[in-house]
């Protein structure tokens, strides 16, 4: 019904400005360190440790570390060791970002079939980077159904508030592509990603309301989209966060979580974490939305 309509999907795909680093693995630039001097650098070992330990997190981390050459020296051939420890942890982010490198060619060999693989996987893990990942890839598509997976897998993405992926999922709604055509919705999406800051949201969201501005029933949900306006964004410009500080609080937690030390009550054996030895434990990690190095650090979303 909507396969008509595909090549407007395509468009907006290709031109989304994506509003943070959310969706996408981070490889710094080499010629900007984001993680430098002896702190940052006993930090990092820390997490080769912690990998080596059982923790995909601090696998996919290490990994990106040694591919951009930001926090340790590049390497790709670490990174390549790295990431496929990660994998083998079945750690969704690690899985997200091998799947990435071999689509692209980047640190390992270019092969589509192991990236559609691997992407497979970290959809299967509700990764929501990989979700929107996949999602993209199906708008691309003439198969219907195919499309119509794009649209939920979007929404699931949304609902763990990736800012692409609301974003995207606000233009389909807006334009009525790959799906109906639903203002409110796209209004409800756009006001939350203006309150996000995102860059590009309020100019849509203002389209949105200029459609339905002439809806006599629709009266509240315009004044409630023009809200925005009377919202104070409060936006920090203090002293950056140092990276050496957020690789601390990362390791913190992972050590916290008393899964990847061997010499916990929990499981003795590298690789194997508490939660899988059979001994009652509790865990904590970074969300399963985050992809992005800082938001990694930051354990946030």
């Amino acid at each position: 019904m909507y396969v008509s309509r595909i090549s407007s999907a395509i468009a907006l795909s290709l031109t989304l400005t994506l509003a943070g680093i959310s969706s996408l693995p981070v490889i710094a630039s080499t010629d900007t360190k984001v993680c430098e001097g002896n702190q940052c650098e006993n930090e990092m070992r820390r997490l080769i440790k912690l990998a080596r330990s059982g923790s995909g997190d601090a696998a996919a981390f290490v990994a990106m570390a040694y591919a951009s050459g930001d926090g340790l020296e590049q390497n790709h051939q670490e990174a390549t060791r790295f990431i496929k420890l990660g994998v083998r942890h079945r750690n969704p982010m690690a899985t997200y970002l091998m799947s990435d490198w071999y689509r692209n060619g980047f640190v390992l060999e270019q092969n589509t079939e192991q990236a559609d693989k691997l992407l497979a996987q970290a959809v299967k893990s509700e990764y929501a980077p990989a979700l929107y990942q996949q999602a993209v890839l199906h708008l691309q598509t003439d198969d219907e159904a195919k499309v119509t997976e794009a649209v939920t897998l979007l929404e699931q993405a949304a609902e763990a508030k990736l800012m692409n992926a609301m974003f995207l999922l606000a233009r389909l709604k807006q334009t009525g592509t790959a799906t109906e055509q639903d203002l409110a919705g796209a209004g409800r999406l756009f006001k939350a990603l203006t309150l996000a800051r995102h860059p590009q949201a309020r100019d849509y969201l203002q389209q949105v309301i200029d459609e339905i501005a002439a809806d006599e029933q629709q009266t509240e949900l315009v004044a409630d989209f023009k809200s925005v306006d009377d919202i104070e964004v409060i936006q920090v410009r203090g002293q950056k966060l140092e990276a050496n500080v957020m690789l601390d609080g990362l390791v913190r937690r992972l050590n916290a979580s008393g899964k990847y030390d061997r010499r916990s009550i929990g499981s003795r054996i590298s690789g194997v974490s508490c939660e899988n030895s059979g001994s009652a434990c509790a865990s904590i990690k970074p969300g399963n939305s985050a992809s992005s190095l800082g938001e990694v650090l930051s354990g946030g979303k």
